[in-house]
């Protein structure tokens, strides 16, 4: 536990009077630091594949002959690829897109919009991206500018904007499970014939589930990724679907 040096046997004397003493340390005091440096060092470029490198832009990489890289500024809004749920994505978008060059992909809670633009250095000809909050809505759009991706369409909403007709030989949503299930019927209804639909943000535990209920949508699981974070616990998961 942390607390200011001047409250700091305060807190202590709070602890040991819930807690038996032997329970409590003593206080040592933290060696000064300069923390808006320090978080940086956790954040390091993530290789997704030959093809495909995402970066925050105080952490150089040397990229690989007709390797594309995304570069983000981590703000506000979620996906770096620090997250174990965003790198899975992340590769299994790129596995599709070797599959479906070309495509024109559908980003479901973009947050910072780095799925939409690795799909776009990737080579999708075009991508929409939507979010329920404004502040991923702009840093989408921020970081398509900095970068120099498009043509990509965002805005904060739900799917209903897109109209019942709206389909993509991707969909791509990385969310957690109580998130995505809602959305489970509309994010297969604008998969186009022979597209697919990516996954993340689950848990291998809830694979099965998630399964079973896009099977009701006509939809099947044609690959699974998963990975452990630095947290330790249960691994992630990411699903490619097909239908």
């Amino acid at each position: 536990m942390w607390a200011p040096a001047a409250a700091a046997e305060a807190v202590r004397a709070a602890l040991v009077a819930v807690l038996e003493p032997a329970a409590v340390g003593e206080v040592e005091p933290e060696a000064p630091a300069d923390w808006p440096e320090v978080w940086k060092q956790g954040l390091r470029p993530l290789v997704v594949s030959p093809r495909l490198v995402v970066r925050p832009p105080f952490a150089a990489h040397a990229l690989a002959p007709g390797q594309r890289e995304v570069v983000i500024e981590p703000r506000q809004a979620f996906g770096t690829g620090a997250h174990a749920s965003t790198a899975l994505a992340l590769e299994a978008l790129d596995a599709a897109l070797v599959a479906r060059p070309g495509a024109r992909v559908l980003d479901v809670g973009c947050g910072s919009g780095v799925l939409a633009l690795a799909a776009l250095a990737l080579g999708a000809r075009a991508a929409v991206a939507c979010d329920l909050d404004p502040i991923a809505a702009r840093e989408t759009r921020e970081n398509a500018a900095a970068n120099r991706l498009g043509p990509l369409a965002v805005f904060a909403g739900s799917l209903d904007a897109l109209g019942a007709a709206a389909r993509f030989e991707l969909v791509v949503a990385n969310m957690l499970r109580r998130e995505l299930e809602p959305l489970l019927a509309a994010l297969v209804a604008h998969v186009a014939p022979g597209g697919a639909l990516v996954l993340s943000g689950l848990l291998a535990s809830e694979r099965g589930a998630v399964a079973s209920a896009l099977a009701g949508h006509g939809a099947r699981v044609a690959e699974a990724r998963e990975r452990s974070d630095d947290a330790g616990g249960e691994p992630w998961l990411a699903l490619t679907m097909r239908s």
